[in-house]
């Protein structure tokens, strides 16, 4: 990938109630890390990790301390996932890299949060690059380089009850997608940006960022209710299990609703994930 980019980091999913947020996710039949706080910030987090990827479920952990716009945020366009986060493994490097291609990217912002074990607390670290609103159009990105991978990544973290193996991609209904193609190669690099017909599929790696119009998502989740939104906005996540019947079979258990598409893909509404669909298809 170009400017030291490594594919989809995570996707942040801002809640209203992160308790809340958290409890329906245990539902949903995902394993959430302990809770996380951002240091100097007002701000928590909890999890979900798989192998390469992750899903955060940010929220207010604090009151009336500084939460980098989440209030307002959430109150202008409700929960769901508002910000993508692709992984460098050089944030000095890629920088450089972003600069000399043109785009102005931020200095090197240096991140820590305390993470809440059982045995103590310990300090994830990670260097973030800012990317300007121009270089990810209809949507918001930044990059993220991990430094202490090793904290976030305990194998029991891994295993979801309901068969969840990666974050394979996200859905975002956009504004003229076909306008999307440069600006994203230049992003991502010469031919990461594939146009069929009206939509865009940006690869970062291993996932794809999916563009289409509220046309497209009709037609391509005529499962799911659309209630009308704002555009952009990310409408889903895709996740990959080993067997879709499986996870039917365990939303059925647990009375999650969902519905089943002709190729067995398993859906679950916005309503009932704080904003945004989810999606349960073969990992390939």
């Amino acid at each position: 990938m170009a400017h030291h980019i490594t594919g989809l980091d995570h996707a942040v999913l801002a809640a209203a109630d992160l308790e809340a947020a958290r409890a329906t996710y245990r539902k949903l039949g995902f394993t959430l890390t302990p809770r996380g706080r951002h240091i100097g910030w007002a701000t928590g987090n909890y999890c979900i990790m798989f192998g390469g990827n992750y899903l955060e479920l940010l929220g207010i952990a604090e009151p009336g301390g500084f939460t980098a716009g989440l209030e307002e945020t959430v109150q202008r366009r409700g929960e769901g996932v508002h910000k993508l986060v692709l992984g460098i493994d050089d944030a000095a490097a890629a920088r450089a890299s972003l600069v000399a291609e043109g785009i102005a990217a931020s200095e090197v912002q240096d991140l820590k949060r305390a993470l809440e074990l059982p045995e103590g607390t310990v300090m994830p670290a990670f260097s973030l690059v800012h990317l300007p609103a121009e270089a990810t159009p209809q949507t918001s990105m930044f990059l993220c380089q991990h430094l202490t991978p090793g904290l976030l990544r305990r194998p029991e973290w891994l295993i979801h009850p309901n068969g969840a193996e990666n974050l394979a991609g996200v859905v975002v209904v956009a504004e003229d997608p076909p306008s999307l193609e440069m600006p994203y190669e230049r992003l991502l690099g010469a031919g990461s940006a594939v146009r069929t017909d009206r939509m865009i599929a940006a690869r970062t790696g291993a996932e794809t960022i999916l563009f289409v119009t509220e046309d497209d998502l009709a037609t391509l989740f005529p499962d799911l209710d659309h209630p009308p939104r704002s555009t952009p906005y990310i409408a889903g996540l895709r996740f990959g299990v080993h067997n879709p019947d499986a996870a039917a079979a365990y939303f059925e258990a647990v009375g999650v609703e969902h519905a089943r598409s002709l190729d067995g893909t398993v859906l679950v509404p916005a309503s009932a994930a704080h904003g945004c669909f989810l999606e349960f298809s073969a990992r390939l």
